[in-house]
């Protein structure tokens, strides 16, 4: 069950008690027990072999799956009518409409004013440096570009929690280094309630506030690692000593889910 209320000021995400489980007859347990926190304006990444659930945890905050055992709880502050806003691995935007049309989507949907959307559009194509491709379609963009349109449409609608599902995994490395560098200046602006899947230590690292780390299936979380560097936050904090040592912390502890992954992938 996923419950939203407005009537409090504080938004939190409580996963308590979290199963998942897939079929009848030869069911697949993708989550085993979950319990998470998440306070409000915390940037929490989660990271975890593959297939241990991290997506569909992700997708069941959202309400696009519901669990099979426990309940996961989101609370708005004031004035948010939105609950969640999801970025795709696969940008997740329309072709067949203009970059503004699609930053305009979720606005249509929740029945916002035409003012009110204009002046939304307008800001968050200017903030992701869309403007001059406004009445560009998807197909004439670079994938970096497609994400800042996915990004933009998200935060047109100002959603309580924005869930970011491994957003910058299929760009090269290089716009990958630059959307990453961007996005943590963007959050640094705006402190919106964030859950960011990757499978990058280093991406974690840099954005989260926490580093969740998951078990192989069926998953459930078995470290939570507090970013020791003080935000404001610049992107140079990847050349300090401590953020090795801290990505090699994690990666010890993530090592071993890692290979019992992958046997029981064979």
């Amino acid at each position: 069950m996923v419950a939203a209320s407005t009537t409090v000021e504080r938004e939190s995400i409580t996963v308590a008690g979290v199963r998942k489980r897939y079929g009848v007859k030869l069911a697949v347990e993708a989550l085993a027990g979950v319990d998470l926190t998440v306070a409000e304006s915390e940037f929490v990444c989660l990271v975890g072999p593959s297939g241990c659930g991290k997506s569909t945890l992700l997708r069941m905050i959202a309400g696009i799956h519901q669990p099979s055992e426990g309940q996961i709880a989101l609370r708005l502050p004031i004035g948010n009518s939105v609950a969640t806003a999801m970025v795709f691995q696969d940008y997740g935007i329309f072709p067949w409409k203009t970059v503004e049309a699609n930053v305009r989507f979720g606005l249509e949907v929740t029945g916002t004013s035409a003012k009110e959307s204009r002046d939304r559009v307008g800001h968050w194509l200017d903030r992701m440096g869309l403007t001059e491709f406004r009445s560009a379609y998807p197909a004439t963009l670079s994938g970096g570009m497609k994400q800042r349109v996915s990004i933009a449409r998200a935060l047109a609608v100002e959603p309580g929690v924005l869930l970011m599902d491994e957003p910058f995994a299929a760009l090269d490395a290089q716009m990958r280094r630059i959307l990453q560098d961007e996005l943590l200046a963007l959050w640094q602006e705006d402190l919106r309630t964030v859950v960011f899947v990757t499978h990058s230590l280093e991406e974690a690292i840099l954005l989260g506030d926490r580093v969740v780390v998951m078990s192989s299936r069926p998953g459930r979380i078995i470290a939570d690692f507090r970013v020791p560097f003080a935000r404001p936050r610049s992107p140079e904090v990847r050349l300090d000593p401590a953020f090795t040592e801290l990505e090699e912390t994690i990666w010890e502890q993530l090592r071993k889910e890692v290979g019992d992954s992958e046997r029981k992938a064979r």
